[in-house]
């Protein structure tokens, strides 16, 4: 006979420790101390808004959040939702709530309109926990639109969830024809330049990588023609046409960023506390491996006053698992660097390469594809479950921009390769870095993504696995001293290893040794060697960038200044964007200061629309932004600046030099000198071969490269030699080096020099009607025929012995400023290699001046 009674009598669990011993046929014992110990402190915040919990992966954080959700539903009655970033977690963390503890939530993926009724239901009577991924919550028509317990797992992943309801990306390839209409749209409110980039359908990787930004006054300007454009685009898309509705009755508190690949519109931070869903639940839990600092997980989400429930104790000096890291780029064995990989990936049964974009994703694929017999799983392959990598023997999993979202325990993966920096996750935070040099205030997103990317294949005390980096500014920023101290001490100690035994391998075969005595973790060898990482260990310390204080006490007027543009309150912004620039002091802090300057003149540009008092406080606050970054020459076209006294910059190019120098330094990396003294060693003798004219063009070009100019050539008849070209200056060379100097330059290379702007303004992109054009013949020769003396139109000459010893010279400054380059957007470096290039001949204008003092007149004449 069944069990008949059905006594519904209350019940009291007086709390989440309590829970656990009541549910039976869970798996594990019990609570870990430490686990014990932050649900205690857990108890007295229950009734907090906002609560983070730092757990370190491996510390049981899935158990900590549905334990906390459950006893929540059960003694409170509440909805609880518990979001995940991917499909592939929210079955994990139902599968480990079921199976190890005895709790069942139910999964929610894919469109709520097929959702299960009877789950539901569950969910709606407090019957379940829901458990789903962050856009499940965070779209305009979510089911989960009232619940009162939302737990965020990965909080640090969430700011790309959360800001994509606030956001529309345009996307070239998807949405090609909006794309191009929107950029025509912003045309006349872009420099002419940067419209060419982004037009070209043959953009180079330099104008793939470049981010302009609409000045906000005139993208306000262009409002009432955005408007109906996208009125009439995005009904026919489904993803747009829900960010559309959004976004379109508050252009105004937003910004918009153009880039080769896409278009973004979005505020600052998201404006969460306007999303009912989200904000008026009556806790939000954060649950992190790495909370970061700095109010960051305050910007990410909108949210103030998030309290915060540390580490555990002890947790400070260890670490989860066992990391041993390989550099093959700084090793002794430089071409076969990428063969370190390859003979790894060999030796394991399953490897994780994670990849900082799709086109590096697209790469390795149809590498792996075309030359092993590996099969290859992407991100899709794994989103419902991951058992398919899991069981095979064989494989490779390549994800690009996946830095979060994939765990793999024990024998699942012990192989891990990082290719390349995940560092601007998108336009804003690339604007941010490369043009308004705000690197502090990314420096900890990124290393926050970098810890949860070192940590995929090592998920408990016991796990171990081997982190393979390439790419030189990933290994900066693992490496650097000033990048190492902010890491915990166990991470450091690892790094440090890794470092010191790469930079001693001289073969492939010494990796794969150490890879196989790493595997067997009981031998003596490990073991000698798992004993220096600890001591190591012992000798680290981590230590916070001090300015980070600053940006905590900054982030609650950030957050006020976005609430008070959203709701059209310009005053008030105007305030707060005062009080934030008021708090950020200091040279490191001087890029974010100028971008927070810029946002308190946008405010008040918008006030003195109906108040002509502010238009002043808008002059003033756009200048102080333009005094605190070079790399940015609209800020000061949008001062008036006859009333404040000053001149606009007669010098708008030499930043724009310094950036793209920038890009050329990161392509070479600055932890090895090879690539770099290979590039250089090519550019001056080929300068310097006076037999080989096309090895002369190629040095030629690759020079201006280097020095940050848009350099190219032609094999067309008429076409310049060389060109360099940055904003409207454009240099236009005629190299006549194939000679011994004896002959005169003829009438016939005068003539083609003459005719050069003609073929550029033609031929090459980005040419506009106020582009300055400097003609130039380079060679050995000290004489000219009188005839194109006469013809000759402002063309300068330049000795080719003077060209290379030029040359040498702005090498040197290069290799100068190479040797403390801190990596992008630091605005100290970019000021100290505006001024060596000023100071050294290298800018547009000191390449002109130089250049009016020696005309093709100047020559000896003959005939």
């Amino acid at each position: 006979m069944g069990f008949k009674s059905n006594y519904q009598g209350g019940t009291s669990i007086e709390s989440p420790e309590a829970l656990l011993l009541d549910l039976r046929n869970r798996k594990i014992e019990g609570l870990l101390s430490h686990q014990a110990d932050v649900l205690r402190v857990y108890q007295g915040k229950m009734n907090v808004p906002d609560v983070a919990m730092e757990l370190p992966t491996g510390s049981g954080k899935t158990l900590i959040g549905i334990l906390i959700g459950e006893y929540r539903r059960r003694m409170q009655h509440e909805r609880v939702v518990y979001l995940c970033p991917t499909k592939q977690l929210v079955h994990q963390v139902v599968e480990e709530a079921k199976n190890k503890y005895d709790i069942h939530p139910i999964a929610f993926t894919g469109s709520h309109r097929k959702y299960n009724p009877l789950d539901k239901a569950a969910y709606r009577d407090g019957e379940a926990i829901a458990v789903t991924t962050y856009s499940s919550l965070f779209n305009s028509g979510p089911f989960f639109d009232n619940p009162n317990f939302i737990i965020l797992d990965d909080a640090h992943a969430a700011e790309n969830y959360l800001v994509k309801f606030w956001s529309m990306q345009v996307n070239r390839f998807e949405h090609g024809n909006l794309y191009h209409q929107l950029l025509e749209t912003f045309k006349h409110s872009m420099p002419l330049e940067q419209y060419q980039r982004m037009k070209s359908d043959s953009a180079t990787p330099d104008d793939k990588g470049w981010v302009e930004k609409l000045p906000t006054p005139k993208f306000a300007q262009l409002i009432p023609q955005v408007i109906p454009l996208l009125d009439e685009a995005t009904p026919g898309i489904d993803g747009l046409k829900y960010d559309w509705r959004v976004l379109r009755n508050h252009l105004r508190a937003c910004h918009v960023y153009v880039s080769w690949n896409e278009i973004l519109i979005r505020p600052i931070i998201p404006p969460s506390t306007t999303f009912i869903p989200f904000s008026s639940a009556k806790q939000r839990l954060y649950l992190s491996a790495t909370l970061g600092s700095g109010g960051e997980l305050e910007r990410i989400t909108g949210r103030r006053n998030i309290e915060r429930i540390k580490a555990p104790e002890g947790w400070d000096k260890h670490g989860i698992g066992r990391r041993l890291f390989f550099f093959p780029e700084t090793s002794g064995i430089k071409e076969e660097s990428g063969q370190v990989m390859v003979n790894l990936v060999k030796e394991s049964p399953r490897a994780l390469l994670l990849v900082k974009d799709d086109s590096s994703e697209k790469y390795l694929m149809e590498w792996f594809n075309t030359n092993t017999d590996r099969t290859v799983f992407l991100a899709e392959d794994i989103e419902r479950t991951k058992h398919t990598f899991t069981s095979h023997t064989n494989a490779v999993a390549i994800l690009a921009n996946r830095y979060d979202g994939i765990n793999l325990a024990g024998d699942e993966c012990r192989l891990e390769v990082m290719w390349g920096l995940p560092s601007a996750s998108n336009l804003q935070e690339r604007f941010l870095e490369s043009r308004m040099s705000a690197q502090l205030l990314l420096r900890e997103r990124i290393r926050t993504r970098l810890v949860q990317a070192i940590g995929r294949c090592t998920r408990s005390a016991t796990d171990y696995s081997v982190v393979c980096i390439y790419g030189e500014d990933l290994s900066n920023r693992l490496l650097q001293h000033e990048n190492l101290k902010l890491y915990h001490p166990e991470l450091q100690a690892e790094l440090s290893f890794g470092r010191e035994e790469s930079k001693q391998a001289n073969s492939v075969e010494d990796f794969l040794d150490m890879y196989r005595i790493f595997l067997k973790q009981n031998s003596p060898e490990w073991r000698a060697a798992d004993q220096q990482i600890i001591v190591r260990r012992q000798g680290a310390k981590q230590a916070p960038d001090p300015n980070i204080d600053v940006l905590e006490k900054a982030v609650s007027f950030e957050l006020s200044y976005q609430e008070a543009m959203w709701s059209g309150d310009y005053e008030r912004a105007l305030e707060n964007a005062n009080r934030v620039t008021s708090l950020l002091s200091g040279d490191a802090l001087k890029g974010y200061r100028g971008f927070w300057y810029y946002l308190a003149g946008c405010a008040a540009w918008y006030a003195s629309q109906s108040n002509e008092n502010f238009k002043a406080i808008a002059q003033q606050r756009f200048n102080q932004a333009a005094n605190c970054t070079s790399s940015v020459p609209w800020l000061r076209k949008l001062v008036e600046f006859d009333s404040l006294g000053h001149v606009e910059d007669q010098d708008p190019y030499t930043p724009v030099l310094i950036e793209r120098l920038e890009f050329e330094l990161n392509k070479m990396g600055t932890t090895n000198d090879r690539k770099f003294e290979n590039r250089v060693n090519e550019i001056l003798s080929g300068l310097a071969d006076q037999t080989d004219s096309k090895r002369f063009e190629r040095a030629h070009v690759d020079l201006g490269r280097l020095l940050g100019y848009n350099a190219d050539n032609t094999d067309e008849d008429g076409g310049p030699d060389p060109w360099w070209i940055v904003g409207d200056f454009c240099l236009t060379a005629e190299d006549y080096t194939e000679t011994d100097g004896k002959k005169p330059i003829s009438l016939y290379k005068v003539r083609q020099a003459n005719d050069h702007p003609t073929w550029i303004s033609k031929k090459v992109p980005g040419i506009s009607e106020n582009t300055e054009f400097v003609r130039v013949i380079i060679s050995p020769s000290n004489s000219v025929e009188s005839a194109a003396v006469t013809i000759a139109r402002d063309v300068a000459y330049w000795n080719q012995e003077s060209f290379v010893k030029w040359a040498h010279e702005s090498i040197a400054v290069i290799r100068r400023l190479r040797l403390d380059f801190p990596g992008e957007g630091d605005e100290m470096w970019r000021e100290k290699a505006i001024i060596a290039y000023r100071e050294n001949g290298m800018d547009p204008l000191s390449i002109k001046e130089r250049l009016k003092m020696s005309p093709i007149s100047s020559l000896t004449i003959l005939g």
